[in-house]
């Protein structure tokens, strides 16, 4: 039978490895087909909440501290829930519940950031922060993809990294005092490693059947990304 396979294989020019080939590429366009789709369902919920509620989302703005201890709890909070359902799910609707789960988190998270972007600087700076992430993330990703380098041995750094920057949040909301530019800077760098280290996972070393979860690491770090450098440009334009 296996010398039958392998002359099949032979005769209609087909290999193990072109089969490998194939396969790979099937998972990078799930992917990345399902990041995409993630990002716009994100557009698309902020658009319609700030449509339908604006005025009642700047009338919770009133407590700034407060808020911001919110948008904490559901970023600590959020991405545990995420992974308990990941980790519960054997199928793939199971881990789009999740995708879907983590884009209506990060939802709620930037509701807020928006809304004083919106209200304050218009549509037009939001747009920028995005076409700088989108371009951002695309020369990250390209770097990994045409250098074909292994940025797994970020995963150390980043996760003290995360702590650090989780402190520093925590010990700012107790004290009351501005993180300022500096520690603005210092998360877009931290998102920027982020991407690299998940793309090369993506790229090297995450099974073909998890796409979905694959988008869903890509789409987090983006996001992060996408939060800091919107920070930088409100800061710039005050």
């Amino acid at each position: 039978m296996e010398n039958q396979f392998d002359m099949r294989m032979q005769d209609t020019g087909f290999s193990p490895l072109m089969t490998d080939v194939n396969l790979r590429s099937r998972f990078l366009v799930r992917t990345y087909a399902n990041l995409l789709g993630a990002v716009l369902a994100f557009i698309a919920l902020e658009t319609v909440l700030f449509s339908l509620f604006f005025n009642q989302i700047i009338g919770l703005l009133g407590s700034p501290q407060a808020v911001c201890i919110a948008i904490l709890a559901v970023g600590l909070t959020g991405p545990f829930i995420g992974s308990m359902i990941i980790n519960h799910s054997k199928t793939i609707s199971g881990h789009y519940v999740a995708l879907g789960f983590y884009v209506l988190m990060y939802v709620v998270m930037f509701t807020p950031i928006l809304a004083v972007a919106y209200g304050v600087f218009g549509t037009g700076l939001i747009v920028q922060a995005g076409l700088v992430t989108g371009v951002i993330f695309v020369l990250l990703s390209l770097t990994v993809f045409l250098t074909k380098k292994d940025f797994s041995f970020l995963r150390s750094f980043l996760v003290f990294a995360s702590l650090a920057a989780v402190g520093f949040i925590v010990v700012s909301l107790i004290f009351g005092f501005n993180l300022g530019l500096g520690f603005t800077y210092a998360m877009i760098a931290l998102a920027s490693l982020y991407i690299l280290y998940d793309t090369s996972n993506v790229m090297l070393h995450c099974d073909e059947s998890m796409y979905v979860v694959a988008a869903i690491e890509l789409f987090a770090s983006v996001m992060l990304l996408f939060f800091y450098i919107l920070r930088l440009f409100m800061s710039r334009s005050e």
